[in-house]
């Protein structure tokens, strides 16, 4: 493959809401562009952006694929990403590193929650965003309806580039508005272009009229001209729409059947003719920008790694400013590392093809890295430092699960092959809590934790469970008591002796508070930092429920001492059993973890998403609207959480989302804590 310049590459994310087409839409591309003779169907497990086996047992994408195809003198690359939010951290470190995105939305159903989601990170790094409207072969389908309501819906300036001349199961042309024509397909290509039939005029004219209304609208030149002549000639709409679409300030709507590929090469000529190149464009980050500078140093970033059993780790990047050859040490900032780039890709799907310069703007992918991983910073050395802001900003995760192997050498093993799955994956965290004993995996979906654990088979072979992780429960006191507690214990030597008299008492603004109120030396002052010690270990396990106890504190007001036998073990024993014996008589309570969960769905699931709520112990907190989608808010204890994607998912026909962070503490009904309590009694007898 020759070497491109940067005015010569275009990188397109392909994003939308699952099942919205848009691996059929890049297979579909990769066929009109001539790079495959046949196109495959997810359903036959044959494309080449879901090429894993978990992706074709399942019939989903579930990681980004990287396509890159030579196409009228340009090097496109697509960027296939998945749909369902479980793998929003595949569409989170695409779209950064594309100038533009082309989002999918179904002509069936209109926008859903995963293409908007997907706009709405392209609008905030400021990326030129086209839409391509697929199922054109449905019956049924009001098609000015499904045009209409991306621009209402997202609050945009909406331009048709081509449009359906009908819909259903037989047609077979788009009108390509730009250039006034009809095209037909058969067999999955363009047939013929004709000039529009008088039966499709009348359309045609209206929507060339919305095309120049729509341009016009950006440039004030250009509008000056369109209320002055009525029209526009086709170079000022054309170079219009290229100018405006660069800076983001229209949004080119598509229309297709990619099944049939239908519709499909017209929004590929638009990519190579007026879709910006790395050149056109400055590129937003989280908190800054870069600029393509051709020369000076390398910058370049590996936003994806794919494991490949043919070849290993595939390590995607792209530069940012500066290149890289083929064969040179390039210095990995974040490893404090230099590798070696023996050879360089570009990658369509599994393959790879050999180039030997990866220029500014360019994706490309070397292989056999030593320490680099997703989410690493490349430099020409360690002197020369990364950028100071964030490339990726990772969706939070939502769902939490324990990760076990049959014995606890497994789950050692677990552990680590976890890390190294983070190597491709950076959007789920890892830990061991040690509080509830587990190996914790923080997702963004139940989905995605069972992928992660199929990994971890596949890898190592290695059987993965996932159950719900133990919630951290928290115990306290709604009373006050008082406890004395003699410690004596004679063996035939040495013996221990201590006493202690203390007060508990609730306290709200601390975890724990330990007073020294002993008078008259009743105590000897080298004994009492034992009592705070004995106390503060049973903190630690609990006493009615095994939990770390919090909001309470401890007065020591009185107590006894031997001359021979009192140590500093005795007073810790001491300490611990007038706590427990407190604790029991001062209205033990159990509190529970509370979560802030907002949840959007269209509309119409808000109410059997309310009802749900309420069915989990939830409370509701109100309900705001954003656009056709509703965003219910709720308080909801963590332990009601699980599973809780899975059941969304369900009601919502795959439509909804949600997010959530720890709000506070409160005490968990009666019933449930007598639960807790006898459990953990069991517990201790087995």
């Amino acid at each position: 493959m020759v070497a491109y310049a940067t005015e010569k590459l275009r990188n397109v994310c392909i994003a939308g809401h699952g099942t919205s087409g848009k691996t059929t839409l890049m297979e579909s591309l990769l066929f009109h562009a001539g790079t495959i003779n046949r196109q495959g169907t997810v359903e036959d497990g044959n494309t080449v952006s879901d090429f894993t086996e978990e992706e074709k047992n399942r019939g989903i994408s579930i990681s980004s694929s990287i396509n890159s195809i030579e196409y009228k003198d340009n090097l496109v690359t697509f960027i296939d990403t998945p749909g369902y939010f479980d793998f929003a951290g595949e569409v989170a470190s695409a779209i950064p590193f594309c100038e533009s995105v082309l989002l999918t939305v179904r002509g069936s159903a209109g926008l859903d929650a995963g293409t908007e989601n997907a706009f709405r990170t392209a609008r905030k790094l400021e990326k030129s965003a086209a839409f391509f409207v697929t199922e054109i072969d449905r019956d049924n389908l009001n098609i000015d309806e499904a045009f209409e309501s991306i621009g209402k819906d997202l609050e945009i300036t909406v331009a048709p580039i081509t449009f359906p001349a009908d819909v259903g199961q037989n047609t077979d042309s788009v009108i390509d508005i730009l250039q006034g024509k009809l095209i037909k397909y058969e067999g999955g290509k363009r047939k013929s272009v004709e000039d529009i039939p008088a039966q499709y005029s009348d359309k045609a004219a209206e929507l060339k009229e919305k095309l120049m209304e729509a341009v016009a609208e950006t440039d004030e030149a250009l509008m000056e001209k369109y209320f002055d002549q009525g029209e526009l000639s086709d170079d000022e709409v054309n170079k219009g729409l290229a100018d405006a679409f660069a800076k983001g300030n229209i949004f080119p709507v598509f229309f297709g059947a990619p099944n049939k590929g239908i519709g499909v090469d017209a929004a590929l000529d638009a990519v190579a003719n007026w879709f910006p190149s790395p050149a056109d464009k400055v590129s937003k980050y989280f908190g800054g920008e870069v600029e393509p500078k051709k020369d000076g140093p390398l910058k370049a970033f590996i936003f994806k790694v794919n494991s490949i059993p043919q070849f290993g780790e595939v390590y995607v990047f792209k530069v940012l400013q500066g290149e890289i050859k083929e064969g040179a040490d390039v210095y990995n900032y974040d490893a404090s590392s230099t590798e070696k780039f023996g050879q360089l890709f570009a990658v369509k799907g599994k393959d790879r093809f050999a180039v030997k310069t990866a220029s500014t703007g360019q994706i490309a992918a070397t292989v056999k890295l030593k320490s680099s991983k997703t989410g690493d910073f490349l430099t020409s050395g360690k002197n020369d430092p990364p950028f100071d802001f964030e490339l990726i900003e990772w969706p939070n995760a939502i769902v939490r699960g324990a990760f076990m192997g049959a014995s606890k050498e497994d789950t050692d093993k677990v552990a680590t092959a976890l890390r190294k799955i983070q190597v491709e994956d950076a959007s789920f965290k890892v830990f061991a809590d040690p509080e509830l004993k587990q190996l914790f995996v923080d997702g963004l979906g139940e989905l995605h934790l069972e992928v992660i654990a199929k990994k971890i088979k596949n890898q190592l072979g290695i059987d993965v469970n996932i159950v719900e992780p133990r919630i951290p429960y928290r115990e306290t006191i709604k009373g006050k008591a008082e406890a004395r507690y003699r410690h004596k214990k004679q063996s035939g030597g040495a013996g221990e002796f201590a006493e202690v008299n203390i007060v508990l008492e609730p306290v709200a603004d601390s975890e724990f508070e330990f007073i020294d109120a002993i008078v008259g030396g009743v105590i000897s002052n080298r004994f009492i930092p034992a009592v705070e010690k004995g106390i503060r270990e049973i903190l630690t396990e609990g006493v009615v429920a095994g939990c770390k106890f919090i909001n309470c504190k401890v007065t020591l007001n009185d107590g006894k001492e031997h001359p021979v036998d009192s140590k500093e073990i005795a007073f810790k024993k001491a300490a611990a059993m007038a706590f427990k014996d407190a604790v029991k008589r001062a209205k033990p309570i159990i509190l529970e973890p509370i979560y802030d969960v907002a949840i959007k769905v269209p509309e119409e699931y808000a109410g059997s998403v309310m009802g749900d709520i309420s069915s989990r112990r939830g409370k509701p907190q109100g309900m705001d609207s954003e656009g056709k989608y509703t965003i219910v808010k709720a308080q909801v204890p963590l332990k009601e959480i699980h599973g809780y994607s899975t059941q969304l998912r369900s009601m919502t026909n795959g439509r909804g989302t949600y997010s959530m962070s720890f709000s506070h503490y409160d005490p968990v009904p009666g019933d449930i804590q007598k639960k807790i309590m006898d459990e953990y009694e069991a517990s201790k007898e087995q």
